[in-house]
């Protein structure tokens, strides 16, 4: 017995992609987020350095391109301003005095709260009127897209 196909990530014509459906979303997100951290002075990828740096999950600017997959050089304006606002700082390596290692400075710390709680709120948003069942389908889905993609 034949396997069905895999369905089409485009709809017929006239109907909106997946690719399209997903840009769209990681756009208002994005929008969202910008409105509610402009009082703070940051936007949403500012935040998500200073979340990625303060997960761990990042601790130098390279690691930080790959993670997030932002170039080089807008990685580096926004480190740049960061560290003007005074909630990041660059340490050279102890080992290799050529890499340059980020922190969250103190005021960053103290702000992470603060914003990690807009981040949530703007999410949640988001994702109204949604089950629960629904969003860990969707978390489902889209870490098997995610795979899907590291495979290719």
């Amino acid at each position: 017995m034949k396997a069905d196909p895999a369905p089409s990530a485009q709809l017929p014509e006239g109907g909106l992609s997946v690719g399209y459906l997903l840009g769209r979303a990681r756009a208002s997100l994005l929008s969202g987020l910008d409105a509610e951290l402009a009082p703070f002075g940051l936007n949403a990828m500012q935040y998500a350095v200073l979340k990625h740096l303060a997960e761990g999950n990042a601790r130098s600017a390279a690691d930080l391109c790959r993670h997030m997959y932002y170039d080089t050089g807008s990685m580096t304006r926004i480190l740049d301003r960061l560290e003007e606002k005074g909630l990041l700082r660059r340490e050279r390596g102890q080992d290799d005095r050529r890499v340059v290692l980020l922190r969250v400075a103190a005021a960053g710390r103290a702000q992470l709260p603060r914003l990690r709680a807009i981040g949530s709120r703007v999410l949640e948003r988001h994702l109204a009127g949604f089950g629960a069942g629904e969003v860990e389908n969707l978390k489902t889905y889209l870490g098997r897209m995610i795979e899907n993609g590291k495979q290719a």
